[in-house]
């Protein structure tokens, strides 16, 4: 299982939008209707949101400009966007990612109990639903080194 210090030393050097308060994080949780796992809100108080090398991790920050768009990609903006866009993507995935194409990766946050980790899955053509990673620390490993498998 890949820890936060792991993460933490692959992210550096990645542009971050910076820390997301408590009570962001907790008002992001509200308008999904999800609990975040521990994993992805140790995420967001240090980063905010991220963009690596080769993907994007969406998250929870403070707009500064709201005439302009934002660098970073929102976790409630893209989730609610594939709800509304599909229709069918159920109500406890939470879209953080995306491999550029047609498939897209969401925290299954209704694959777990309250307060534990939950698996990251693949929706996309042939692929509702596949688990690719364990957690979210877990898929960030996995993408940086190019071992995500779905």
């Amino acid at each position: 299982m890949a820890t936060l210090e792991e993460v933490a030393a692959l992210l550096d050097g990645s542009e971050a939008a910076g820390p997301a308060t408590d009570e962001m994080i907790a008002s992001a949780e509200r308008e999904l209707g999800a609990e975040f796992p521990p994993s992805y809100r140790q995420f967001l108080s240090k980063y905010g949101a991220a963009l690596c090398r080769g993907f994007e991790l969406a998250g929870v920050f403070k707009v500064e400009n709201q005439d302009e768009p934002p660098l970073w990609s929102s976790v409630v903006t893209a989730t609610k966007q594939l709800r509304r866009a599909s229709g069918s993507i159920p109500t406890g995935y939470l879209a953080i990612s995306d491999d550029g194409g047609d498939y897209k990766f969401f925290l299954a946050t209704d694959r777990k109990n309250p307060g534990a980790e939950c698996p990251v899955v693949v929706l996309g053509p042939g692929k509702d639903g596949v688990v690719v990673a364990s957690d979210f620390l877990d898929f960030v490993v996995r993408t940086f080194q190019n071992q995500l498998v779905f």
